[in-house]
């Protein structure tokens, strides 16, 4: 159990390591020259609106304490689905969860005052889904958002479609070229350490694949792919394949570089043959793992070098190549586990002695037991658990080759490569406030005094509050049709239940 959880201690460690390199190193680069004009405005710059008693909340308070019960089963239904983090594919759960905001909405129209006062009282802009990428040429075009459209909605619907990743290309621009390879090496980098870790046979089979952002994660149990996939992958499973596992002879040669074969760790924009060819010069697991890691080394240095990580100082980072460094301490780590086995004398002894048991345990039982039966169902239990734990000692010793049992690496580097993929987002999308709208001079008895919500005149129309009471009174509008035509439908229902009867009662609500 040491040697398995510290194998998964170790992969995770080199992965987190590695994948914070990564990230910084994206993150940093956005702070380059060439964004200038894309970025979101910075505090630093605009120090004068802490004057005005601004707030950075999200969405109002929520009312928990009414008396309501019906209105705050209400309350909660929205935010189970809209307040989310994972898309809810239920549309029954959807369609209650818009409803519900109708009727919040309503509830704000009837007591817009307070709403609009809060509105106007925080710092806020127009939510850039696009994080800013749709400003970086003048041709309007962005990445994973498609600018000037609402790409969250399906046509003529109202729920939101299901969210489209980071990885999209619909916004019409193809993702920065410099993070595209970033995420190419470092999931190259961790893709080769893990086929290394699950590969001890120099010479056998070790391929790696091609990545495709939103796939299905793979399944850790080769057994429950697809047969079609298991054929062209030359996996084979079934009564034989289970009578020589449960024999303990399934782990031949054969049999775990089809294993391998039918499980390519997968690589964000796949291999080229050239990396392929390197990566086959370079002889042992440890030079392979060291080559991957040496392409995304260089490449960040000569990159900063360059000037692509902007002007962050040199400390900052060094603790890329610092973390860089930690991330093959682990995977060394790892290694270790997997190509040192257990000490084989106690693994000798261990097997030794349960081959004495077995013959040794019903005498024993038979001795001091005067039912047969008795004696039997404690010699099944005892050799069972004494068996038992000598085979989970031998599924154990070596996290990454004995299947199913393995360590689900192909699974984890999936999820590492959708990590990678989040540094296609761009600038955080509610960064982009307006600081020249909060700045404006009004006349207030004569002094120039900033335009806030306490000290704007009476009958001047703020253009913040002008827009929100159109929301308010669109989103009532949508409300009241809604319950239109939910009462058509239930008055049709009506007359089909009452028959012949039915022909006094109105076709809909407008005759009502």
């Amino acid at each position: 159990y040491q040697r398995y959880w510290e194998a998964c201690g170790a992969i995770h460690q080199m992965m987190s390591k590695w994948l914070d390199a990564v990230t910084h190193t994206g993150i940093y680069h956005l702070q380059c020259s060439h964004y200038n004009h894309i970025k979101p405005p910075s505090y630093f710059d605009n120090p004068d609106l802490n004057r005005l008693s601004l707030t950075r909340e999200r969405e109002p308070p929520e009312d928990w304490s009414s008396e309501q019960r019906e209105q705050v089963a209400i309350l909660r239904r929205r935010r189970r689905v809209d307040r989310s983090i994972e898309y809810v594919h239920s549309d029954r759960k959807r369609e209650k969860a818009v409803t519900a905001q109708k009727l919040i909405r309503m509830d704000q129209g009837e007591q817009n005052t307070a709403h609009i006062e809060w509105k106007r009282s925080r710092l806020a802009g127009p939510g850039r889904s696009d994080g800013g990428w749709g400003g970086l040429f003048d041709d309007g075009k962005a990445t994973h958002y498609t600018c000037g459209s609402d790409s969250d909605t399906e046509e003529g619907s109202v729920f939101p479609s299901p969210p489209v990743g980071f990885e999209s290309n619909r916004g019409g621009r193809t993702h920065v070229l410099f993070l595209q390879e970033l995420a190419h090496l470092a999931s190259l980098c961790v893709a080769v350490a893990f086929a290394t870790l699950r590969n001890d046979i120099e010479g056998s089979e070790s391929p790696l694949g091609v990545y495709e952002p939103g796939e299905v994660w793979p399944e850790p149990d080769p057994d429950k792919l697809p047969r079609d996939v298991r054929e062209l992958m030359g996996y084979k499973s079934g009564p034989v394949k289970l009578l020589k596992y449960w024999c303990g002879i399934s782990r031949s040669i054969g049999a775990r570089a089809r294993h391998n074969a039918s499980r390519p760790m997968p690589v964000i924009g796949g291999v080229s043959e050239q990396e392929i060819a390197f990566l086959q010069k370079a002889r042992g697991p440890s030079a392979k793992v060291q080559l991957a890691w040496s392409w995304l080394s260089e490449f960040i240095i000569r990159e900063q070098l360059a000037g692509t990580l902007g002007a962050v100082g040199p400390p900052i980072i060094s603790r890329i190549f610092q973390f860089l460094s930690d991330g093959m301490i682990f995977y060394n780590h790892a290694r270790k586990i997997m190509f040192i086995p257990f000490p084989f004398p106690s693994a000798q002894l261990s097997a030794f002695f349960v081959l004495i048991m077995v013959p040794t345990i019903p005498l024993l039982m038979g001795q001091y037991t005067n039912e047969p039966w008795l004696g039997a169902a404690l010699t099944f239990l005892t050799v069972t658990c004494l068996v038992g734990l000598h085979e989970v000692a031998r599924e154990l010793e070596n996290p990454f080759r004995n299947m199913p049992n393995e360590l689900p690496v192909v699974t984890l580097l999936a999820m590492f490569n959708e990590s990678l993929i989040t540094m296609y987002s761009g600038y955080h999308p509610d960064h982009f406030w307006d600081p020249d709208v909060y700045n404006k001079d009004k006349e207030l008895n004569g002094e120039p005094v900033p335009a806030t919500p306490e000290t704007a005149k009476e009958g001047v129309e703020v253009e913040l509050e002008t827009s929100e009471q159109l929301r308010i009174s669109r989103s009532m509008l949508e409300a009241l049709q809604d319950q239109l035509e939910k009462q058509n439908k239930e008055i049709q229902q009506l007359r089909g239940m009452l028959g012949s009867n039915a022909s006094s009662v109105p076709v809909n609500c407008e005759e009502k």
